[in-house]
């Protein structure tokens, strides 16, 4: 019987949205379905978790954070994340993701039909992955089992590459036994994978490096009878170049090969953009494709993480290892690998894939752990840790028995904010049990910190933004007491302030003080002179003048301001000067009232008119000559203001004709 009729997903409704159409594929952590996205009318990926996994909360929690990790990642050459959730069944609940559908084969079936590549098609294949690590590396996600299962061809002829960062060890009794090993397949596993139990960005590049072996020579470059075998041997040999196995071999890309699966992390490109760079800077040495050669499948079925058809057969007398891995890798196609017909009445009923896969990986388990007994000294091992987000270091750490500590927040353009930096011991170290690491966090990018400006010009202030790489902001002013006039009050951002490169910081310069003491030395000068040594205070004074008698200080003098010499006067205030005029001795005072009346000019006038002018001011008249009519002069001089009630002495003569 098909296999699918019995399959209860097949047909239901997902969320209220997705409805699985057809079976693509079993693995040991989750099936793969075809569904029909109805909110958006369009066919997807539909990867749900097998039911008893769900059960884990630790599992399910990395299940989805993994997820979410992925889907921010912007390259074309990833199979895209598009949505995950959960949804209830009579069996549980049901953990899920959607995924972009990719028609096409996988790499897998794409060895298995052609066997080797040519150098052109390992090229056009191997780039896209090397670009997928890069982007996958700088958001500090690491794939942890690149493989040509893995790896997508499509229809259309892109590469893409599939299970980005899932594969993540189980927290259940049999994967803590691994030590933190990712249980991928174990062909690929780097030497530190077997050694430490950790993967790191140099462990993808050393699969990335095992892969480029295999297409370039239809073979993996370690094969043995047992998984343990064949770790060994990723432990204790290195990668042979290809070109011992394939004549013609172009040499750069032997060296690159040799680069990527380096026993010694240190000696491998640091990470996939490393790897990425160093297969650019060797294309032009490499044949171009012939004209017509390419690598589409030509399969127009529906293929989301396709099946695994067996793997190019080693040489005669050895077998490459089998292998089960702890993620959400695709497993078998619908159907899978048929499973072995019945022969006869004693025949068992078959073994279903999540038995067979919970006992390879239980072997491959034992085999690892005598390797790292073997190979290990019996003392933990301090796992490699860049890289890694802080919640998953420290439960590396666990893994395997170590504590940690944490020192102070490192800077780093190169590793996200939160993820470690530096660890000490360095991975690889023999230490006791309980041992303490201590783990450096990025702080993300560098931080630009606003220098002290303040007293500064402006030619001398904008060096130094220079210097600090941020931005010149423009300007603006402010009175200052304390600081003079065209130098910097402040800055906005404030001095001391921690900010991105290239912020725009703004000087606010001082336009001088905003109040200032009324200088004593202004009196004894004459009203000009005052006036000037108030006008270049700069604080746009009124200067007013009023006339004062004064005996101490010569006429047109200062004699006194108001406000007094050493108050202080407000910018846009007026200060009065009281200048002395020249004192007139014959007025005799006024009747006490302080009514002020200007003094006219009566000169020229008769002594009756003049009389009665001043009278009608409330001023009185003498006369010196008091037969004479005609005024010839007067005291005080008009234009003088005097109280009221005093006497105007006018100087009358006698004219001829009067």
């Amino acid at each position: 019987m098909d296999s699918t009729v019995a399959d209860p997903v097949i047909g239901r409704l997902l969320d209220g949205r997705y409805t699985a159409q057809e079976r693509l594929a079993v693995g040991g952590m989750a099936t793969v379905y075809v569904a029909h996205d109805n909110r958006l009318d369009r066919f997807v990926a539909l990867k749900i978790m097998h039911p008893n996994l769900g059960h884990d909360p630790e599992f399910v929690a990395r299940f989805h954070r993994e997820a979410n990790a992925v889907a921010r990642l912007n390259t074309p050459c990833a199979v895209s994340i598009l949505d995950q959730g959960s949804d209830t069944s009579p069996a549980g609940v049901l953990h899920y993701l959607v995924m972009e559908l990719v028609r096409g084969r996988s790499l897998r079936q794409h060895l298995g039909m052609r066997g080797r590549l040519t150098v052109a098609e390992v090229v056009e294949i191997f780039e896209p992955v090397a670009e997928a690590l890069a982007a996958a590396h700088a958001a500090g996600i690491i794939h942890r089992d690149i493989k040509p299962e893995n790896i997508l061809l499509g229809d259309d002829g892109r590469v893409k590459v599939a299970d980005f960062g899932l594969a993540r060890p189980v927290t259940n009794p049999t994967a803590a036994l691994t030590g933190g090993v990712v249980m991928g397949t174990v062909g690929y596993l780097a030497p530190e994978q077997v050694t430490h139990g950790t993967a790191g960005m140099r462990s993808d590049v050393y699969a990335a490096g095992v892969m480029l072996f295999e297409m370039i020579t239809g073979n993996l470059p370690h094969t043995g009878e047992t998984p343990m075998s064949v770790a060994y041997q990723s432990v204790h040999g290195d990668v042979p170049a290809p070109s011992t196995v394939v004549p013609d071999v172009p040499a750069e890309l032997d060296a690159l090969t040799l680069r990527a699966t380096a026993r010694d992390p240190n000696h491998r490109p640091a990470d996939g953009a490393a790897l990425l760079a160093e297969l650019r800077a060797i294309l032009p040495y490499l044949p171009a494709p012939d004209a017509g050669e390419e690598y589409h499948s030509g399969f127009t079925g529906p293929l989301v993480a396709p099946p695994r058809p067996a793997p190019p057969r080693p040489p005669a007398g050895s077998q490459v290892a089998p292998t089960s891995m702890l993620g959400t890798g695709s497993g078998s196609s619908s159907g899978g690998r048929r499973r072995a017909q019945r022969t006869g009445p004693g025949s068992r009923l078959p073994v279903g894939p999540a038995v067979i896969a919970g006992v390879v990986v239980v072997c491959l388990v034992l085999g690892v752990l005598m390797l790292r007994a073997l190979v290990g000294g019996g003392k933990p091992e301090v796992p490699l840790l860049i890289g890694l987000a802080k919640a998953d270091a420290e439960q590396d750490l666990r893994d395997v028995g170590l504590a940690f500590t944490y020192g102070a927040e490192i800077a780093s353009t190169q590793i996200p904010q939160g993820h470690v930096v530096e660890q000490d011991p360095k991975d690889g170290a023999a230490v006791s049990d309980g041992a303490v690491v201590t783990l450096r966090l990025s702080s993300g990018a560098p931080k630009a910190t606003v220098p002290d400006l303040a007293g500064l010009t402006v030619d001398q202030a904008l060096p130094k933004l220079t210097e600090a790489k941020l931005a010149d902001g423009g300007r603006s002013s402010e009175a200052s007491d304390t600081v003079p006039q065209g130098q910097v009050v402040r800055t906005e951002p404030a001095a001391g302030a921690v900010v991105d490169p290239s912020t725009s910081v703004k000087l606010v310069l001082s336009s001088g003080p905003s109040s200032v003491a009324v200088p004593s030395d202004i009196i004894g000068m004459t009203f000009d002179e005052a006036k000037a040594r108030l006008d270049a205070l700069n604080l746009n004074l009124t200067v007013q003048q009023s006339n004062v008698a004064s005996d101490s200080v010569d006429p047109g003098h200062v004699v006194r301001s108001s406000p007094d010499p050493g108050q202080r006067v407000n910018a846009g205030g007026a200060v009065t000067l009281f200048v002395a005029q020249e004192a007139d001795d014959d007025d005799d005072g006024g009747d006490g009232s302080g009514v002020m009346v200007t003094v006219p000019n009566v000169v020229g006038k008769s002594w009756s008119d003049a009389e009665r002018i001043l009278n009608r001011l409330g001023l009185n008249a003498d006369r010196s000559n008091w037969f004479a009519e005609r005024v010839t002069g007067q005291s005080p001089k008009a234009g003088r203001k005097i109280e009221k009630g005093s006497t105007v002495h006018l100087k009358t003569e006698f004219r001829v004709g009067n």
